[in-house]
C-alpha cells in the first residue's frame, strides 16, 4: 500500500466507542469512505484482527436472502450524489448504498490509516501537486462495466466544469474541487492523475463521487438521476417519488468479508426504504410490522420505545454542527423588503444570545445532544477554550444589541427548513422562534422540501433564515469549504458586518488557504483554531447543536454498529437473526 499522507497524523487524539452513546458515521465521499474512534483503553494501531461475517461466521454463511425494509422521513433530493440537489445529507439513502463504500481509499475507523478502495495504491508527488492512483482492475460498476481511469478523471471533471458532455453541469461539490484542482489526466487504462492548483492537505477526503462515464454519456444527468449507477453496497432497482426506494445487494463488491479495514458486502439481499413523513406513522407502520426499521424517530417517541423486548433503540451521537444560517448575501429582506438587518454583526450576535440552547436539547430533544461550534468539537484542531467563549443566554443583553443596531422594536423575519431530513426540526424552529420573539424579532416559521431547501440555500436564494446542518467530519477541512469559505456551493454568508466594524469573510478565506497548504501538523491546528474560533465569534450562524439520531428496529435484526459517528443506518451491516 502507498505511505500514509501527512493527514493521518493530524488528529488530536482517539475518539472513544463508548463516549459515541450507541452510534457512529460514516463518510462516503468517493475519494474516501471514512470514519473515527477507538475504545478508550485501546491503543491507537495498525495492526486489526480479521473482520468475519454475521455471528462469526465466513461470507458464505453471511450473505442472506433477506429483505430489510426501512421507514424514512424524507426522500433523496436527487440520486445523483454530485448534483446540486443530490448534494448534501439529505441524499444519504442512495449516496450511503448505491454509492457508499466506493471510495478510491478506505480509511479505518479507529486508527485513520488508509487502506484501499477502488485504488489499489497511490501517491502523492513531493511538492504535492500531484496525486497518482492505480486502480484495482477487478472493481466493476453495477452495470458489469469496469471502473477505469476514465471513469475517475470523468468523475472530477464533472465537478470541475471540464466534463466535454456538459460542461455547464452544476456540481454540488465544486467548490471542494475547482479551486484546487487544475485537470486530471488519464496514464492509462487503470492510472489516473490530479493535477492540482495548489497543495492540498486534506486532498484524501474530498468527496468525489466515482461514476461511469459511459453510462452518463448515454442516458445524460437526468437519466442517471433516475436510475443511477454506482459501485457501492447496493445496485438501483427502482424508486418512486416520494414514496419508496428500492435497491439490491451487488453481488460483486468489491471488498469481501475478512478486509483489514471491516467493511464487507451487504448482509441483506433487498432493501426498500419507504418514504413516511410523519413520525406517528413511521411508528404505527413498525408497531404493524409493516417496516423492520425505522430512522429519525423523535426523542418523544424514542423515550416511549425504551425497554420495549420487541424494539432495539440506537442513538448515533452525530458530530454535524446545527444552525439557522443566516443569509447576509441578501441586500433586502425578502420578508419586508427592508434592508437585511442580519448583514449587522450586532444583530446576530443579539440572535444567539436570544435562544435557551440548553432548554431546547433537554426539552424537546434527547438530552444526549452537545452544543454546536460550527466544527466538529471532537475533530482534529477543534479550540477546547472556545466553550469558555460560547454566547450566553440573555435576553436582555439581546434586546439592549438590538436596540443599538437600531431595531429596538425588533423586525420581522422568515425561518425556513427541510421537512423530516433531522429529527425533531419543526419543534426546533418553533422554539428558536420563540425565543427570538421574546427580544423583539419575529420569525414565521415554513418548511419545504429538502430539495428545494439544499437547491436554493447554494444559490443564495433562500433566507434570511434556514435550519440546516454542516459537515462534522474529523477533519474540519471539508466543513470550511463547505460552509465557511465565501466561494462555497452552501455558504449563505458573503459579505458580511456591512453596519458594524470589520469583515471577517476576508480573513477566513485566506485563513483556509493557508491551512489546505500547511502540511505541518502544529502549524496547521494553530490555524484551524483560529479559523474555528473566528467563525464562531463573528455570529454568522444560530448556534445550535451536534444531534443525536434515533433509529429503531425490530428485535429480529442484529447491528454492530462499525463506525462511531453516525446520523444513518448502516444498512450494509445490519443482519436478520
Amino acid at each position: 500500500m502507498a505511505q500514509q499522507p501527512v493527514w493521518t497524523d493530524f488528529f488530536r487524539e482517539p475518539i472513544t466507542r463508548r463516549a459515541a452513546l450507541q452510534g457512529g458515521a460514516v463518510g462516503v465521499g468517493s475519494l474516501v469512505l471514512f470514519g473515527c474512534g477507538a475504545d478508550a483503553d485501546d491503543e491507537p494501531s495498525s495492526e486489526r484482527s480479521p473482520t468475519t461475517g454475521a455471528g462469526g461466521t465466513e461470507a458464505a454463511d453471511a450473505m442472506t436472502t433477506a429483505t430489510l425494509t426501512a421507514a424514512i422521513a424524507s426522500d433523496v433530493g436527487s440520486l445523483d450524489p454530485m448534483s446540486l440537489g443530490g448534494t448534501g445529507g439529505g441524499n444519504w439513502p442512495s449516496y450511503t448504498t448505491i454509492f457508499g463504500g466506493a471510495g478510491l481509499v478506505t480509511v479505518d475507523p479507529a486508527t485513520k490509516e488508509f487502506f484501499p478502495g477502488i485504488a489499489d495504491s497511490w501517491e502523492e508527488s513531493p511538492d504535492h501537486l500531484t496525486w497518482t492512483f492505480t486502480l484495482n482492475p477487478s472493481v466493476t460498476f453495477h452495470d458489469g462495466r469496469p471502473v477505469t481511469a476514465e471513469d475517475v478523471k470523468f468523475s472530477m471533471d464533472r465537478n470541475i466544469g471540464q466534463a466535454a458532455y456538459n460542461p455547464a453541469f452544476e456540481a454540488g461539490y465544486s467548490g471542494q474541487f475547482e479551486p484546487i484542482v487544475a485537470d486530471a489526466e488519464v496514464l492509462d487504462p487503470l492510472t489516473v492523475r490530479f493535477n492540482l492548483k495548489v497543495p492540498d492537505v486534506i486532498f484524501l477526503r474530498r468527496p468525489l463521487f466515482i461514476v461511469p462515464k459511459a453510462y452518463i454519456e448515454e442516458v445524460g444527468d437526468e437519466g442517471f438521476a433516475a436510475a443511477p449507477v454506482g459501485a457501492g453496497w447496493f445496485k438501483f432497482g427502482s424508486h418512486v417519488p416520494d414514496s419508496e426506494l428500492t435497491i439490491e445487494r451487488w453481488d460483486d463488491y468489491h471488498i469481501d468479508f475478512g478486509s483489514d479495514v471491516g467493511i464487507h458486502p451487504a448482509y441483506v439481499q433487498t432493501l426498500v426504504q419507504k418514504v413516511i413523513p410523519e413520525d406517528q406513522a413511521r411508528l404505527a407502520a413498525l408497531q404493524a410490522g409493516e417496516v423492520d426499521l425505522v430512522h429519525n424517530v423523535s426523542s418523544d417517541i424514542a423515550r416511549q420505545l425504551e425497554g420495549d423486548e420487541g424494539l432495539v433503540v440506537h442513538y448515533l451521537e452525530g458530530s454535524q454542527p446545527m444552525i439557522i444560517s443566516i443569509n447576509t448575501a441578501m441586500e433586502t429582506d425578502p420578508t419586508t423588503g427592508e434592508a437585511n438587518p442580519w448583514r449587522d454583526k450586532r444583530v446576530r450576535v443579539a440572535a444567539n444570545m436570544a435562544v435557551d440552547l440548553d432548554a431546547i436539547i433537554g426539552s424537546i430533544l434527547t438530552g444526549r445532544e452537545t452544543p454546536a461550534y460550527g466544527s466538529n468539537t471532537r475533530g482534529f484542531g477543534f479550540p477546547e477554550e472556545l466553550q469558555e467563549q460560547r454566547f450566553a443566554y440573555d435576553p436582555e443583553a439581546a434586546k439592549k444589541l438590538l436596540a443599538e443596531a437600531g431595531y429596538p422594536d425588533g423586525f420581522e423575519t422568515t425561518m425556513v427548513g427541510p421537512t423530516g431530513r433531522w429529527p425533531n426540526s419543526r419543534s426546533v424552529m418553533e422554539a428558536v422562534a420563540q425565543f427570538l420573539a421574546e427580544v423583539g424579532i419575529r420569525a414565521s416559521v415554513q418548511e419545504l422540501q429538502y430539495q428545494e431547501v439544499t437547491t436554493r440555500i447554494k444559490d443564495r436564494s433562500l433566507g434570511p433564515l434556514v435550519f440546516f446542518g454542516m459537515s462534522g467530519e474529523d477533519d474540519p477541512g471539508n466543513n470550511f469549504r463547505y460552509n465557511y469559505h465565501s466561494t462555497s456551493n452552501f455558504q449563505n454568508g458573503g459579505p458580511v458586518d456591512i453596519t458594524a466594524a470589520g469583515d471577517d469573510s476576508a480573513k477566513v478565506d485566506a485563513l483556509i488557504e493557508q491551512s489546505e497548504a500547511e502540511f505541518d501538523p502544529e502549524k496547521r491546528r494553530a490555524l484551524l483554531e483560529e479559523i474555528i474560533t473566528t467563525y464562531y465569534l463573528s455570529a454568522k450562524n444560530i448556534w445550535l447543536y451536534q444531534p443525536v439520531t434515533v433509529v429503531v428496529t425490530t428485535s429480529g435484526w442484529a447491528w454492530d454498529i462499525w463506525a462511531t459517528d453516525l446520523a444513518t443506518p448502516e444498512y450494509w451491516n445490519i443482519r436478520p437473526v
